[in-house]
């Protein structure tokens, strides 16, 4: 939805539909904000005000987060963003769970039960704004088949595995990504995408999500580098949180959602050139 469509009525109705999932009746906890908090506030901007803004990395595309919590976690997200598209944003769930509790930790069993209940709830949430004709990440991968029409180049033979959650997504960008001239496979989460790179033939790249189920990035990328095979397979990490990069030094680039596609094809263009020229291919 173009940002000049959207109306306060869009974003109180998608906020009433979040409150109601997150903070269900009976539950004996009340949220962080009520809509009445936001009456009044009759332009976007205003309402805006209330959220947290971020520029994604090169390009300037936008996105509003509003920490609104749940009834058992008080860090999840409203968010309106653009993403890959320009002008257009989307209404989506953040599930911001991304803490760093490893296998080891005593809590670790309840960690993961509770990062399943938020990816039920997101999943709730947004199918319940997808029903109600509001803008969600099925909209965006309509846009995305559409454009990958008429975006289209000859082809690379060069092979990228995505690896993300976000099923509307993932499906948007491996369109995007054939129509570029690229083949293209995609991996539900870290360990499924482990279970493919056990396989031959490698792909060229793989376009990595940070947060995920099962093994998030960072373990995945620790997996990979530790294996000869994959020890230099060029990874792109694309995330919305703020990480810690000295962590990730054998990550080969990075992405700061939201981003434009255009940045994303540049980038993969520039990381399979290098590995091709360290392999000492002519382009």
């Amino acid at each position: 939805m173009r940002l000049e469509q959207m109306t306060p009525a869009h974003v109180r109705r998608a906020l009433d539909v979040y409150l109601l999932r997150a903070w269900p009746t009976g539950c004996g906890q009340t949220p962080t904000l009520s809509l009445e908090e936001l009456e009044g506030l009759d332009q976007l901007e205003l309402l805006f005000e209330r959220f947290e803004h971020i520029e994604g990395g090169g390009g300037g595309l936008k996105r509003y987060a509003l920490r609104l919590g749940n009834s058992r976690y008080p860090f999840m997200k409203f968010v309106v963003q653009e993403h890959l598209v320009n002008g257009e944003y989307f209404f989506s769930v953040d599930t911001h769970d991304n803490l760093d509790i490893r296998p080891e930790n005593p809590d670790y069993t309840e960690w993961e039960l509770l990062k399943g209940f938020n990816r039920d709830l997101k999943h709730e949430i947004e199918n319940e704004w997808d029903q109600a004709g509001l803008p969600t990440n099925t909209d965006l991968r309509a846009l995305m088949e559409e454009l990958a029409r008429v975006e289209r180049e000859e082809s690379k033979r060069k092979s990228v595995l995505v690896v993300d959650d976000e099923a509307d997504v993932a499906l948007g960008l491996a369109a995007l990504l054939r129509a570029r001239g690229y083949e293209c496979e995609l991996a539900r989460d870290g360990l499924e995408a482990l279970q493919r790179l056990d396989r031959d033939p490698l792909p060229d790249l793989v376009l990595l999500d940070y947060e995920m189920p099962q093994l998030d990035g960072e373990e995945v990328l620790r997996r990979l580098r530790r294996e000869p095979r994959t020890a230099h397979l060029p990874v792109l990490l694309a995330t919305a949180s703020t990480i810690d990069l000295s962590r990730l030094r054998r990550v080969s680039g990075l992405l700061r959602k939201p981003y434009p596609r255009h940045v994303l094809f540049a980038m993969i263009s520039r990381l399979l050139g290098a590995a091709q020229e360290a392999r000492g291919e002519k382009p």
